[in-house]
């Protein structure tokens, strides 16, 4: 291309860009709204894209987790308890000692003692139908009379796959386990601790979790 065709071609693009912007000038407001139209639409398909990305996973770790859940309804109680004390195991914990069934008890009992030399009562508790039925309370309540009294200990934990949490009673039960110093890891708390390897928040930080519950049980 010689050097007058470029130069007629770069002063035909300033010309037309002069025009252009001219233009979009004279109607700015016009522009405006074309951005935030696009802007919003692509917006929105992002979200939507992400939200079904996340639903897809949401239901791929439920199933998941049901499938985990349904295992476990079918072990005998010694199995439970064994499963429960694996997941003990798995604190960060001094020592763990198992206290075993006694006839017609509320369940097999754990001492979980720390490093910091706190400890805490863990009473695994296989659903017989009437603790779901009866929302458990009971067994909250019972395990919280005790926690100090029978193990002496700073605070207790509630694992069961029971839902203890359904419909209006998961406000109740927690009020309650919070002011006798019990967590309450029932189905899907347990659910997600099994397919994780992880212990539920509170037990993470396990000195944070026993201050809280010490707190409560106090007040």
């Amino acid at each position: 291309m010689s050097v007058i065709l470029r130069a007629g071609a770069g002063i035909a693009v300033l010309i037309l860009g002069y025009f252009v912007l001219g233009f979009i000038a004279d109607h700015w407001a016009w522009f405006a709204s074309i951005a935030i139209l696009l802007g919003g639409t692509a917006l929105a398909g992002w979200i939507l894209f992400r939200s079904r990305g996340h639903e897809h996973r949401d239901r791929a770790v439920a199933a998941e987790r049901n499938t985990i859940m349904r295992s476990v309804d079918k072990m005998n109680i010694p199995a439970f308890d064994a499963m429960a004390g694996q997941l003990l195991v798995g604190l960060d914990a001094k020592r763990v000692k198992k206290f075993g069934h006694r006839k017609n008890d509320l369940g097999c009992n754990f001492v979980v003692t720390f490093n910091n030399g706190q400890r805490i009562i863990v009473r695994a508790k296989k659903d017989d139908k009437t603790m779901r039925r009866r929302n458990g309370n009971r067994h909250v309540q019972i395990l919280g009379g005790e926690i100090k009294a029978r193990w002496d200990c700073d605070a207790g934990v509630l694992i069961t796959n029971a839902n203890l949490h359904w419909m209006h009673h998961a406000a109740r039960n927690e009020a309650v386990a919070a002011q006798l110093g019990v967590l309450i890891v029932d189905r899907d708390r347990l659910a997600e601790w099994i397919d994780t390897g992880e212990a539920p928040p509170q037990l993470r930080p396990v000195r944070a979790a026993l201050e809280s519950s010490g707190s409560s049980a106090a007040q």
